[in-house]
């Protein structure tokens, strides 16, 4: 249910960057691009590595050493069953690395759409001091909750959070079958869904 609500209370951030670089893809593209490549990636991930953690609790293999730490020490955990002594320490540290690298950047396109959203498109010069200030304003947040509560107060917000946006998902869900159904109606009509850069905005 965490990450249900996770990627729900990230919806007006996250859905917005993506569609902002995916201009003049087609929803096909995108679908395949930004939904189903990435699913079946995450799908071969959970599939080696959870699949032979719990293979090797159910065969005895790993003596209980994956089900006897923490839900966040269980990767590395089956990491250091799986491998010799020598390499043990060297995948955690490219798995701290990669996890670093995804955080980094899903709050850099976090700032990026919120600042877009907050100076009504602008990306200009102007823009990087609002960028700074939503950058070290989300740090703060995030840091707070770590000191208050810990990871347990940052689910709680979280679920919190996405109530709201679950009702905005709902009517985004309705925008975009309308969009489809217009842009049907336009290509049938031979009119063009599409605008290019330096094209003017067409008149309703």
């Amino acid at each position: 249910m965490f990450y249900w609500a996770w990627w729900i209370a990230v919806t007006p951030f996250v859905g917005p960057f993506p569609a902002r670089i995916s201009r003049g893809r087609t929803e096909r593209e995108f679908i395949l691009g930004a939904m189903i490549i990435p699913s079946i990636m995450c799908f071969i991930w959970f599939a080696f590595i959870g699949g032979t953690a719990i293979d090797l609790e159910l065969s005895g293999g790993a003596d209980n050493a994956i089900l006897g730490v923490g839900i966040s020490d269980q990767l590395y955990a089956t990491l250091s069953v799986l491998l010799s002594d020598g390499l043990t320490w060297v995948f955690p540290v490219i798995v701290v690395v990669l996890l670093l690298t995804y955080l980094l950047t899903s709050a850099d396109s976090a700032v990026l759409i919120i600042n877009t959203i907050n100076a009504a498109g602008d990306d200009g010069p102007k823009a990087r001091a609002h960028i700074i200030f939503w950058g070290v304003a989300l740090a703060l947040a995030v840091g707070a909750l770590l000191v208050v509560g810990g990871l347990k107060a940052i689910q709680t917000a979280m679920v919190i959070a996405a109530l709201p946006f679950s009702f905005a998902m709902v009517l985004i869900g309705f925008a975009l079958i309308k969009a489809i159904i217009k842009d049907s109606r336009r290509k049938a009509a031979g009119v063009a869904s599409t605008v290019d850069d330096e094209d003017p905005l067409p008149a309703e």
